[in-house]
């Protein structure tokens, strides 16, 4: 395999891994991306310690081509990103997530997919789901599987899997983790990343949404794999679960919001607000239906929607 033109002068790819609560995946995440077929020297890694949440990234400080940021507060992932996007140094930016594994040639297949697209301001990596309970070879062939999200009629971004195939997919949608972006491209959605008025979750769906406005196009490339640890979705108490809920849903309702006319949004708004549940029962990687999962979603879907109306009232006061 050919190794991408690496300008000695300027990097060609930054690496972001925002990392918050993340201490056990720290060693895993940072041993998969120094081990990549890309030369070392072509790529930065930039770790950041997201509201003082994850101090051991602070072991890597002075490495070649590896920075470590800490914020002292919690920024979330479009703040946290944003905030980290202006120490980048590379003409493509890549967005990890805290609990993956990165396959031995992702990056250095994710250079190769913008080489060969001109046209393309968005490559998303072949995100595959795991449990932390799998053996994933990171050094192993390229899997027969591509993970990919699209975006539904319901307004939400669904999961889906197909069989392996060496073409490039175009996409409507591209999902935050294993995120590769043409920095240039930024001057076309409105000279920002994310909408840090998110703060975490859907921030990838507004820039997706922004992002089809403009002449530039999404794929997914299915030899650059990234591996997700899905268990860590599914965690926490129910209290917290609730609020990741009612946080989520509004967030997507807000997206909508702001992205559509008045009377657009309106004509949207109830089968946005029935993607709620349906959501919630096909959660990423998670097999079936969840009825249950369903029901607690249906029945939280008038006070998520009065949630929303309370931060939208907020911000426009």
């Amino acid at each position: 395999m050919s190794q991408p033109n690496i300008s000695d002068k300027k990097l060609k790819l930054s690496v972001i891994v925002l990392f918050y609560h993340g201490e056990q995946w720290v060693e895993t995440c940072m041993n998969s991306l120094e081990n990549q077929s890309l030369p070392r020297a072509g790529y930065e890694i930039i770790l950041v310690d997201n509201g003082g949440s994850t101090p051991s990234v602070v072991k890597y400080k002075g490495q070649p081509n590896t920075k470590v940021l800490s914020f002292s507060q919690n920024f979330g992932f479009a703040g946290g990103n944003n905030k980290a996007l202006s120490h980048a140094e590379g003409e493509l930016v890549l967005l990890m997530n805290q609990d993956v594994v990165v396959h031995c040639s992702c990056l250095q297949e994710l250079i190769k997919a913008f080489d060969l697209n001109p046209q393309a301001g968005v490559v998303s990596a072949n995100m595959l789901m795991v449990s932390q309970k799998d053996s994933v070879n990171q050094q192993g062939s390229i899997p027969e599987t591509v993970g990919w999200y699209k975006l539904t009629r319901l307004g939400y971004a669904l999961y889906a899997t197909q069989k392996e195939t060496s073409n490039f997919i175009p996409v409507d949608f591209v999902s935050g983790n294993a995120l590769g972006f043409r920095t240039r491209m930024l001057k076309d959605v409105g000279n920002y990343l994310f909408d840090h008025r998110l703060g975490s979750y859907a921030e990838d769906l507004d820039l997706s949404i922004r992002l089809k406005k403009t002449g530039w196009t999404m794929l997914v490339h299915p030899q650059a794999v990234v591996y997700h640890f899905r268990d860590d979705a599914f965690s926490g108490n129910p209290i917290q679960r609730l609020r990741k809920l009612f946080r989520v849903s509004s967030n997507r309702l807000m997206v909508y919001f702001n992205n559509l006319p008045l009377d657009a949004f309106l004509l949207k708004l109830p089968a946005l607000v029935l993607g709620i549940p349906l959501k919630v029962a096909r959660a990423d990687g998670a097999p079936g239906f969840n009825l249950f999962n369903f029901l607690v979603a249906l029945g939280c879907v008038p006070m998520i929607v009065a949630y929303f109306g309370l931060r939208i009232f907020q911000i426009n006061k």
